[in-house]
């Protein structure tokens, strides 16, 4: 009891406050993550941890990172699927809006990851290369686990559901794709999405956005053989666009239009392509360009 005792005065008491700055710099050093907060304590309940109030944190993204302010976060140690060690890290009260829990964690070659949010409001993060943000609430659910050396053990659940999505405006400005042209803000509406990764494939149960209420509506479907690295991963994905008579009718998406005429339907304002290749072979757009699907 008095062993006890003593340890709960130890962690309870224990100065964190006066070691934050260090902390935060160890967190920065293995993860890549900055921290900048006003206030740390432990975590004594359910897994170690700490947690750290009014909390500003910049993630390492490809080419945009991510910046999130919250109320509060907790970033804990823990045991991840098949016990192995992760990390997490659990916002509450985001100044943006919503909630997210994120976790991640590595042993060799096997790298689990979780996602979860909770009302998250997308204009807090910028897509990636895009430096442009997507509007609306999304509320996920993701669990995979892969291995580095070989990619199609990849097993795992993905799902999305979001309402009021919008996309922003972007210009398009590639030689390849022939003259520049400017793809319109769509009001998209709401998104659901389930994808399920098991005996080295990707199969689709549904991938639906918009109404016909909406400026964009639209489906994948199909599935993909995962290969042994990402880029060998075989894909047979069909994908539907249809657009409203607002976008159909407004002149300054003609040439955005006409890029896309090739795949036009017999079904006013929807366009359909399949993809039938390689990650690689898309990747160079002058090796494996979508067909048409009428």
């Amino acid at each position: 009891m008095c062993l006890f005792v003593f340890l709960f005065g130890l962690i309870f008491f224990f100065p964190l406050q006066n070691l934050k700055g260090l902390i935060f710099q160890k967190i920065y050093e293995s993860t890549g993550i900055l921290i900048v907060a006003e206030e740390i304590h432990p975590l004594l309940l359910g897994w170690p941890g700490i947690q750290i109030k009014n909390v500003n944190v910049t993630l390492p993204a490809a080419g945009d990172d991510i910046e999130l302010s919250s109320k509060s976060l907790s970033v804990r140690g823990r045991l991840g699927s098949s016990f192995i060690p992760s990390a997490s890290l659990s916002f509450s009260e985001l100044k943006g809006g919503g909630n997210l829990f994120l976790q991640f964690g590595q042993r060799g070659t096997v790298v689990s990851a979780a996602m979860e949010s909770d009302a998250f409001n997308l204009s807090q993060i910028k897509l990636p290369g895009l430096h442009q943000r997507v509007e609306g609430i999304l509320n996920s659910d993701i669990s995979l686990k892969y291995n580095d050396a070989i990619f199609s053990e990849t097993k795992g659940d993905v799902e999305l559901k979001g309402t009021a999505i919008k996309t922003p405006a972007i210009l398009v400005n590639n030689p390849m794709l022939g003259p520049p042209f400017q793809i319109p803000e769509l009001d998209a509406g709401d998104l659901d999405v389930k994808l399920n990764f098991h005996d080295g494939a990707m199969t689709i149960s549904n991938f639906k956005l918009g109404s016909p209420k909406t400026d964009l509506s639209g489906s994948i479907t199909g599935d993909a053989k995962l290969g042994m690295i990402p880029n060998q991963t075989q894909i047979n994905l069909t994908l539907r666009l249809v657009f409203s008579q607002k976008i159909l009718a407004n002149p300054e998406y003609k040439t955005f239009l006409d890029f896309l005429g090739a795949y036009r339907t017999a079904t006013a304002g929807e366009f359909a392509m399949n993809w039938t290749a390689s990650i690689a072979e898309i990747l160079n757009l002058t090796k494996a360009l979508p067909t048409p699907v009428r």
